[in-house]
């Protein structure tokens, strides 16, 4: 009976297979040809946008119209691909993306769905949308981290932090944009790695660091040229010259521009030849050329289309400096305020800071005392309002350039995880068409994905934990200091109990790693938690928020027991031996103390300890000082 059943078994296969695989090889070298494709697609792997476009013709062609999953990736690359250039196109794509997100609604989230959503939000912040497509950027980046998808989070994260970028909230948009940077890299995605570093150059320079901004874009520069892409080339040759306009260096700046000018002459394309005539104009002007400048505007004005918000703002307010310049005043004005239209169209505070300022010089130009004043007044509270962002940009800047052990953890987790989401999908795509088959092995297949999942579960645990600690310091790290600070700050609105914190950083922790270096900075900051950390009591935390920073959670403790714990551990530091660690080293904390009153959460309470570390630094550093 057994040798009967097994003849059956072979008999059974064999009849399959002479029935379905003529299909199954021709539906597997279409598909291997579709995929092939859209690879091209997904890398940007092709020279032009035409060719672009006949590959995702190509693409539509080939796919079959019951392939779900393939015409899925179609409808995605659609979306992306979708003419954007006047208002009238940019409209369309909006209206073609929303009308896929109504049809792929369901279920959520799926990658369409977040994929759309991405697309949506793309087009929105070009058609002057720009709170809601930070909304649908957002919605989607969060779907992404519900899909635990890395490829999606580092194309909304980079998406938006371009956003954040130009609107000048360069703290969230450095954070998206080095998250973005790690995953493209571990998901060995080298082209969209690459554009994502020049934002992330272009983010460094307009934050006022244009020397690390030209480091990288010259590296761009070198990769861009010898893998023959001219137009990404072109791209960073542009924001080289920027970054060296930032630095004073003109002449070279102007040069840059000019290159750009040439490379697009060739290209014969009259929008991109517009803008390079506007930025070299920008230089002309700031070396006194003004009718040199004059004449290249003028030309580029009848180029640059208005719902270009970028170039056709610099254009308008080139021309208004110009005919200041000039002394043509009411034309000076009348381009100033067209460059107000496009700015606040395009959420750009720091580009319309600068036009207010220009505009009140036209007003007092034209003797309009009361107007120029009102203006200035305009300018100097919007001024005061970018300074006061600049400086929170600049705190989280260096957290954000501190944190990213964490952030690489995290992605390297993320990557895992697609990597392993991928495998499974190449399993099923192979196996679509050979259902007999699939019958027979489904116990085999059940039992391996059971012990699959089981170790997903087990390494998605451990990089949890992972995701909570400090990986220097063992210490919490800032995202579960912070939870833990939440907790205790319930517990007390609840208990009536004190809670109180303490905020203390490393004095003079720059001259460490720039005189010892940065092997002895991070024994330094090792030695800082190990003291700190001995001091306190099994229910206190102890966490690494940032660089050197450190955050001390205290509950059930008041103020006055607080800045007394704080006077302790300034003492023991400064006491301690730090010839252990370098003959030369003696280190000292500086120490912000503050306790909960009437806070309804942790960011006040924060910002008190804060502020009360900045008066310690004040004071001379090495002390204690309370809000």
């Amino acid at each position: 009976m057994k040798k009967q059943l097994t003849i059956l078994f072979f008999l059974a296969i064999f009849i399959a297979l002479n029935i379905y695989s003529p299909a199954i090889f021709a539906a597997y070298y279409e598909n291997a040809k579709a995929d092939a494709i859209f690879k091209k697609l997904d890398l940007a792997d092709y020279k032009t946008q035409l060719e672009g476009e006949n590959l995702l013709i190509q693409f539509k062609q080939i796919i079959a119209a019951d392939d779900e999953i393939r015409q899925k990736l179609y409808i995605r690359l659609n979306c992306w691909n979708q003419p954007s250039t006047t208002d009238t196109e940019l409209a369309n794509a909006i209206k073609y993306a929303e009308q896929q997100i109504l049809i792929y609604s369901e279920p959520y989230p799926s990658t369409i769905h977040t994929d759309l959503l991405l697309c949506l939000g793309y087009y929105k912040q070009f058609s002057g949308q720009l709170d809601e497509a930070l909304e649908d950027l957002s919605n989607a980046i969060n779907s992404a981290y519900e899909l635990e998808d890395p490829r999606l989070i580092a194309d909304g994260r980079s998406i938006r932090g371009s956003m954040l970028s130009y609107q000048g909230n360069y703290a969230s948009a450095l954070e998206d944009l080095i998250t973005s940077q790690q995953l493209y890299e571990n998901l060995n995605l080298t082209y969209w790695a690459n554009d994502n570093l020049s934002e992330l150059a272009a983010s460094y320079r307009r934050f006022g660091d244009a020397e690390t901004a030209l480091k990288y874009q010259i590296k761009l520069e070198k990769m861009y040229l010898k893998a023959n892409q001219l137009i990404e080339a072109d791209n960073i040759n542009n924001q080289i010259a920027f970054s060296l306009l930032e630095l004073g260096r003109i002449e070279e700046s102007t040069a840059r521009f000019k290159q750009s000018l040439t490379f697009w002459k060739t290209q014969k394309d009259n929008i991109a030849i517009a803008d390079a005539k506007t930025n070299i104009a920008g230089n002309l002007i700031k070396l006194d050329k003004i009718d040199e400048a004059l004449v290249l505007l003028k030309e580029a004005e009848k180029e640059v289309p208005v719902s270009n918000d970028g170039p056709h703002s610099s254009l308008m307010l080139y021309l208004a400096q110009a005919y200041l310049a000039k002394n043509e005043l009411d034309k000076a004005l009348e381009y100033s305020q067209l460059a107000s239209i496009d700015f606040n169209r395009g959420g750009n505070q720091r580009g319309e800071s600068e036009n207010i300022y220009l505009k009140s010089d036209i007003y007092q130009a034209k003797g309009d005392i009361e107007n120029a004043l009102i203006t200035l007044q305009q300018f100097l509270k919007m001024h005061m309002a970018l300074d006061k962002q600049n400086m929170s940009d600049r705190n989280s800047e260096m957290q954000a350039r501190f944190d990213t052990n964490k952030i690489q953890t995290e992605n390297e987790w993320l990557v895992q995880r697609d990597q392993d989401k991928e495998q499974q999908l190449q399993i099923l795509q192979r196996n679509e068409n050979m259902q007999i088959i699939i019958i027979i092995l489904v116990a085999i297949i059940l039992m391996i994905v059971s012990i699959f999942a089981y170790k997903q579960v087990m390494r998605k645990q451990l990089f949890r934990r992972l995701a909570l600690t400090d990986e220097l310091t063992k210490l919490s790290n800032r995202r579960d200091t912070y939870s833990q600070g939440n907790y205790f700050l319930k517990s007390s609105q609840q208990s009536g109990k004190p809670f109180s914190i303490i905020s203390f950083d490393a004095d003079h922790f720059k001259i460490v790693n720039d005189t010892l270096g940065h092997e002895m900075g991070d024994k330094v900051l090792v030695k800082l938690a190990s003291i700190s950390t001995s001091m306190m009591r099994d229910t206190d935390v102890v966490g690494r928020v940032g660089g050197e920073e450190f955050l001390i959670l205290l509950p059930n403790i008041d103020k006055a027991k607080a800045i007394e714990i704080a006077n302790r551990l300034i003492e023991t530091i400064a006491d301690y031996d730090w010839t252990q660690i370098s003959p030369t080293l003696h280190q000292t904390i500086s120490a912000g103390v503050a306790s909960y009153s009437n806070e309804t959460e942790l960011s006040p309470l924060l910002l008190k300890a804060d502020k009360a570390l900045y008066s310690a630094k004040a004071a001379g550093r090495n002390c204690v000082k309370a809000e």
